[in-house]
């Protein structure tokens, strides 16, 4: 009797192993597949021709990118009303991704309307495009500050259970800020370079605009870029995030109906 239960325990614990391990698979496999997808549609050869400020609505592509920008935001809002009514786990993941989404989004349109608009290249026009970069690293530090505390503000419950929830919500924001700080670095050194003047900088982009390339003053707008790569980032860890999810909910399932 004895034999025939262990018997029965080791078939037990190797049907968990097996349902674990597929389970296990499956989340892999949803996460590879997305990560694979993201990979293939980001290589140069695939990008469509898009404008440095897709403002000026020159191309498709500047009208595809931004209505795609306008309905993140928009998803990002939907999916934080839904997920702050009710806490558990992965509404903590949901809401705060969304957060990140809408915030960078909403920091992409604030941040454009420093970009240069059909602008003469001047020394003066080039001068104070310069500045401009300048407010637009400060205006994106001052972004970053205000979805960090929304953030806190919307896991308080959940610090309040578990101290790891403040860290998981501030990683994010540490990530996206020490990036920024770098790209500021980066130009402030570029600044001070000994052979760097507003004049020469003009002459160069003359140069290259006169040989028919695509370069303009917007290409200097780091912080503008990197909250429409921060927003496409968030959106696609949704997506991951999204797809495990599915794949705990049908376990779960099964489970029920075995």
């Amino acid at each position: 009797m004895k034999a025939k239960k262990d018997k029965q325990e080791r078939l037990n614990l190797v049907k968990k192993i097996a349902r674990n391990t597929f389970w296990g698979l499956m989340v892999t496999l949803v996460i590879t597949l997305m990560m694979v997808v993201v990979a293939t549609i980001t290589q140069p050869k695939y990008l469509p021709v898009m404008s440095n400020n897709i403002f000026e609505l020159k191309y498709v592509a500047d009208w595809i990118f931004l209505i795609g920008i306008v309905l993140l935001i928009a998803l990002g809002g939907f999916i934080l009303y839904k997920t702050l009514k009710k806490q558990n786990r992965w509404n903590f993941i949901f809401s705060n991704l969304a957060l990140i989404m809408t915030s960078s989004g909403l920091g992409f349109i604030i941040l454009s309307f420093l970009l240069p608009r059909n602008t003469k290249l001047t020394v003066k026009t080039v001068s104070q495009a310069v500045k401009l970069v300048n407010i637009s690293y400060f205006l994106t530090f001052i972004i970053i500050a205000i979805t960090t505390i929304l953030a806190v503000h919307i896991s308080r419950k959940y610090i309040d259970k578990n101290n790891w929830y403040l860290y998981f919500t501030l990683l994010p924001y540490i990530i996206w800020a020490g990036w920024t700080y770098q790209q500021y670095q980066h130009w402030q050194n570029f600044l001070a370079t000994r052979n760097f003047n507003i004049e020469k900088l003009t002459a160069m982009f003359i140069y290259y605009q006169s040989h028919m390339t695509k370069i303009d003053m917007n290409l200097m707008f780091e912080g503008y870029k990197s909250c429409a790569f921060i927003a496409l980032l968030a959106f696609i860890y949704l997506l991951t995030v999204g797809g495990v999810y599915l794949v705990f909910k049908v376990k779960e399932k099964v489970q029920r109906k075995a």
